[in-house]
């Protein structure tokens, strides 16, 4: 069968380079975008479709799998009148596309559309007067199109009409609609503009080595790269998995050494920028999206229950912590947030506003070891009860109250780490992923773990320590007996921490420790 004439499955040098753009269209070598400057008004959809050749066929019968046994249960959730979980299911829905449709489709290793063709859509889908048109892109294999219904058409209608106006493209029958809540919209809309890397731009600099892309405006500076990556002894043939993705700067030097790495994260903005970065390595490298405590389950949906390497990086990202909508940071005042997944109903908001003072006086002592945490719960409940408290400056004032500043550290240092930890549930999880651990590597298979806090630390010691003695001994006993959960070698005694030039360079890699064992039986 000849080729189709409308798609291309290898890259063109600068393929949209030619294109006459009109004013406010982004291009990139990925494709093009635009926003119109309409703002939401009322609800709207977020739009995408694709060739019929854009992904693996595996990952569409996963999708389709998971898509029907989703709406059956919504079909039955809506007849119980059960509007509670008709949502939960829904947010089920929409994770089920981006993990096993959406990550592959900006991967781009399947076909793509051709330049003319791109034009045509370009052309067509900015010039629709059927919806409120607020944005668009088209970026190699899918489009992707941000609108409000205007009552003139539906999706499928308008879905239809987009696709006539590139009729030789062999496009995939499906499509997926999420519905938008108008506050939602702003996010996606900077969100699609993202899909096509670097805007305004055809040949974006490269990041320096360590250094996040900035893709979707998403930075993170790796720390400990060179060392983690040398403890988990990458080559050619070897599954590793980054169980904490983040914007991929340890993923890809595993890659440019030769191994295969499937990443995780439950970051959106991660999951976006590390695919849109590590596009280039094809089949080696797949996103996961989900919690890395989960990272057994995850794995067996891919068919896949032995690896060979096991990376995580704890702590929140640069990126996160430099985005004051993220709600982590009290350097710059934001919403109270501080979710990792955005689409995870609790917020830190939730829990300071909601909590009873003894219970946020005691995640402020278990996972900040703040001192003054019943005098800082006590603050808060009086605070909250004045008004609401909504963004992470109001919270920071609450505690300065109690703690006045001295010295370098912010008083509120601790009371964020803690709420942090306890809204993302970090310790829970970090346990979780020790104990998989074990089951998923095989022999020689080595884990390496990254903390960035005494809480964290002092877990992973203990769990590698107690696994790496051949025998136990208690005063009790006459002799030592044989460890029934020894299992792996240590691959440094102390922890490995970040030399004198990467503190000059990253000040905030002065607290990680990386600690590492290998799998001996």
């Amino acid at each position: 069968m000849p080729p189709d004439p409308s798609t291309q499955s290898v890259h063109q040098a600068d393929p949209f380079a030619t294109l006459a753009l009109r004013p406010g269209w982004l291009v990139s070598r990925l494709g093009i975008a635009a926003r119109t400057g309409l703002d939401a008004e009322v609800t709207a959809y977020s739009i995408i479709f694709w060739l019929h050749d854009a992904l693996p066929a595996q990952d569409m019968i996963a999708w389709q799998e998971q898509k029907a046994r989703i709406t059956a249960e919504m079909a039955l959730a809506g007849q119980k009148g059960a509007y509670g979980k008709l949502g939960a299911l829904s947010s089920d829905l929409n994770r089920a596309f981006e993990d096993h449709v959406e990550l592959s489709l900006r991967a781009g290793a399947g076909a793509h559309i051709r330049t003319e063709a791109v034009q045509a859509l370009a052309d067509g889908i900015s010039a629709s007067t059927a919806c409120r048109l607020l944005a668009w892109s088209i970026c190699r294999n899918h489009v992707h199109v941000i609108a409000e219904l205007t009552g003139e058409m539906g999706v499928d209608e308008l879905v239809c009409s987009w696709k006539a106006l590139a009729p030789a493209v062999n496009w995939e029958s499906a499509y997926h609609a999420e519905a938008l809540k108008a506050p939602e919209v702003g996010a996606r809309l900077d969100e699609l503009a993202a899909e096509i890397g670097e805007a305004e731009t055809v040949a974006a600099p490269a990041p320096q080595e360590g250094e996040e892309g900035s893709a979707g405006n998403f930075r993170h500076i790796t720390v400990l790269l060179h060392e983690t990556v040398d403890m988990l002894a990458a080559a050619p043939g070897k599954l590793i998995v980054d169980c904490t993705l983040g914007g991929g700067g340890h993923t890809e030097l595993l890659l440019e050494q030769g191994a295969t790495v499937w990443g995780i994260d439950r970051d959106p903005d991660a999951r976006r920028a590390a695919a849109l970065k590590l596009a280039r390595f094809g089949s080696r490298f797949k996103v996961l999206a989900g919690n890395f405590q989960d990272v057994e389950s995850l794995l067996a949906q891919q068919g896949v229950s032995r690896v060979d390497g096991l990376l995580a990086d704890l702590g929140v990202s640069s990126h996160q912590l430099d985005t004051a909508s993220r709600g982590f940071s009290f350097r710059e005042d934001g919403p109270l947030d501080m979710r990792m997944d955005t689409r995870s109903a609790f917020s830190a908001r939730n829990l300071v506003n909601e909590a009873p003072e003894e219970e946020l006086a005691d995640i402020l002592w278990q996972y900040g070891e703040e001192r003054a945490s019943r005098a800082i719960a006590r603050a808060i409940v009086k605070a909250r009860a004045q008004a609401p408290i909504t963004t992470t400056g109001q919270l920071a004032r609450v505690v300065e109250s109690v703690l006045p500043r001295k010295g370098r550290q912010h008083p509120g240092t601790r009371t964020f780490q803690a709420l942090r930890i306890a809204v993302n549930g970090e310790l829970d999880a970090l346990d979780s992923l020790l104990n998989s651990s074990v089951r998923l590597l095989g022999k020689g298979g080595r884990l390496a773990i990254i903390t960035f806090h005494s809480l964290e630390d002092r877990r992973v010691k203990q769990f590698f320590d107690l696994r790496s003695r051949p025998e136990i001994d208690r005063s009790e006993w006459p002799a030592p007996r044989p460890n029934p959960d020894y299992c792996f070698r240590l691959l440094s005694r102390k922890p490995v921490t970040a030399g004198e030039e990467e503190l000059s360079t990253n000040p905030r890699s002065r607290s990680a420790k990386l600690r590492g064992v290998e799998k001996i039986i």
